[in-house]
């Protein structure tokens, strides 16, 4: 595969001297706030993040990730700062928790870093080239045609308990799909007006879900569009800050009715079903959303602000370890790989994972479990840390960050010869990978399976994919 002849000069996202001005007015302006320290350290980390992540022309996915984990590390300091209250306002490890989760972030990154600036520098040319191997009309029909399978196994993932993880990293091949489709579309200014159609489909089947599936689709056609400029300009600056304020008025919104809207989707009953039609399923959104998009009140957004953040457990997890329990030494984790590689085939009677137990456990906090239909976790980082200590989860989290690159550098190089097809595969595997508060069991169980199934694809169904969607001779100016 070809590489640009300037290295260097293509690895850097340019950035304008207006957006460096306005960034930089940004971060000062945070010691202006209540809890300033925190609100400009966090911002110091997302700027160091943003800028050795983002490569032009490169994927995204891993920028979306470290910034969502980002929003749910400053959450808590927006919160306390929203409240007119100290960050310890809630407990008296929310600073320590709030800077080691940031001193984390950048740790777990690192490697993550490395194996991006060892992907050969990209140039437009070479994105375009490489599309131009691929048909556009045979992977939009192949998406197509997965978009209704994916949606049909979807509705059967948790009726088979020992399959469930396998059968979502089948469906999330759609993603791999959706994005090839988009990246050519783009690409090749062709059959965008389908692609868009596909964006708002996505979007509004995805309120269909107990789980907000809707933002998916939003993730992707960031990642889509972020990776397809060299320069970050102004106008993006402005664009991209007021997308941000968009998203956060509805996100605001949707935590507001979200409840009510589950409530209806399983009609009552403590089960993460969906019990009624579509029809009926998005009648009911429009009716709520409706009203309470007229009364956005202060209590919403700081309801929303306190599901966003993400430290308070592991910080009422630093409050409970070790002064009331002591470090597990590893138990904890061991726990969690025992329970990801004891498969229910040859164990009938494993439990259905109930994170809540160990959240109360740890938090001191009860809270509701799968019996009510919740479920509350500590988030991975709070996992790391109840075994050793800070010291100890800064080395899981660079051992996951490792893991992490080193799997993306081997799909990017090893999932075919095209990059174009090989971006699309990173996207579609890792973006799930998304939430600081993901529980230890669901993110080592995720990603255990969506990497031997995703490494099973590589060696058999990628060949064959990747020739069935080559272009023909006369469609390929390349």
């Amino acid at each position: 595969m070809e590489a640009h002849s300037n290295p260097h000069s293509m690895h850097t996202l340019k950035i304008d001297d207006g957006v460096k001005m306005m960034a930089f007015i940004l971060l000062i302006s945070q010691f202006f706030f209540l809890n300033g320290i925190f609100l400009f350290l966090s911002m110091l980390v997302f700027y160091i993040g943003f800028y050795y992540l983002q490569h032009p022309y490169k994927p995204a996915v891993f920028t979306i990730i470290f910034f969502y984990h980002f929003l749910q590390i400053i959450g808590g300091v927006w919160q306390a700062t929203y409240l007119d209250r100290d960050l310890d306002f809630r407990s008296p490890n929310m600073t320590l928790a709030t800077i080691m989760s940031l001193l984390g972030l950048l740790i777990m990154f690192a490697p993550i870093i490395y194996y991006q600036y060892k992907i050969p520098p990209m140039s437009i040319e070479i994105l375009k080239k490489h599309a131009n191997r691929l048909s556009l009309n045979k992977t939009f029909y192949a998406y197509v045609v997965y978009f209704f399978i994916s949606n049909s196994l979807n509705e059967v993932r948790f009726l088979l308990p020992g399959y469930t993880q396998v059968i979502i990293s089948i469906v999330n091949l759609k993603w791999f799909l959706f994005l090839l489709f988009g990246i050519q579309a783009v690409l090749k200014k062709q059959r965008k007006r389908e692609f868009y159609f596909f964006i708002l489909l996505e979007f509004i089947i995805g309120f269909y879900s107990f789980f907000s599936d809707f933002k998916t689709v939003i993730f992707f056609v960031i990642v889509l569009y972020m990776m397809m400029f060299r320069v970050f300009s102004s106008k993006r600056f402005f664009i991209g800050l007021g997308g941000f304020i968009i998203i956060f008025l509805g996100a605001t919104i949707w935590t507001t009715i979200k409840v009510e809207y589950r409530r209806f989707l399983n009609k009552g009953s403590a089960s993460q079903n969906v019990e009624v039609s579509q029809n009926e399923a998005l009648s009911k959104l429009y009716e709520i959303s409706n009203l309470q998009g007229r009364q956005i009140t202060s209590s919403a957004t700081e309801k929303f602000l306190d599901r966003l953040q993400g430290t308070y457990h592991l910080a009422k997890t630093m409050d409970m370890v070790p002064a009331v329990i002591p470090y597990q030494f590893g138990n904890n984790w061991g726990e969690t790989f025992t329970y990801v590689f004891t498969p229910r085939l040859l164990n009938p009677d494993k439990e259905q994972l109930n994170s809540s137990e160990k959240a109360t456990k740890y938090t001191g906090i009860k809270y509701a479990g799968r019996e009510q239909g919740s479920a509350f976790s500590l988030g991975y980082f709070a996992d790391c840390y109840i075994d050793f200590g800070i010291v100890g989860m800064f080395v899981l989290l660079f051992l996951i960050g490792l893991l992490f690159g080193y799997s993306y550098y081997y799909f990017v190089r090893s999932s075919s010869h095209n990059f174009v097809f090989n971006f699309a595969v990173v996207c579609a595997l890792y973006m799930r990978f998304f939430a600081f508060e993901m529980d230890s069991v669901f993110f080592i169980g995720s990603l255990v399976t969506d990497l031997l199934t995703y490494t099973l694809m590589s060696m058999f169904l990628f060949p064959w994919l990747y020739r069935f969607l080559q272009a023909p001779p006369t469609d390929n100016p390349a």
